[in-house]
């Protein structure tokens, strides 16, 4: 299955330091201030588009009504999901010479 996680970029966050979404395969990524990162999957497709198209929506607020008390998502091991080939790309920059 392709993956495709889109940063979403421009938002401040007390707790979180970075989240990213992929429609397509249902997940989220998170990573806390704390250096903590946690995979989660069955996340609602309308809840990632609309937090992708919605600049307002507070990260916090999403991650919390969306991945920690929402009832659909699961949070994903190691056998579900890589973590390391996940983690070995946060921070490059895509270099379309490169492919």
């Amino acid at each position: 299955m392709i993956s495709m996680f889109l940063n979403v970029a421009n938002r401040s966050s007390s707790a979180i330091s970075e989240l990213q979404v992929d429609a397509l395969s249902k997940q989220a990524i998170v990573t806390f201030k704390d250096g903590d990162t946690y995979a989660y999957g069955n996340v609602s497709t309308r809840a990632i588009v609309h937090l992708m198209f919605s600049p307002d929506v507070s990260l916090g607020f999403w991650v919390n009504n969306n991945l920690l008390k929402s009832e659909r998502t699961e949070l994903l091991n190691g056998d579900q999901f890589d973590y390391t080939k996940a983690l070995q790309y946060r921070g490059t920059k895509y270099n379309k010479s490169e492919v």
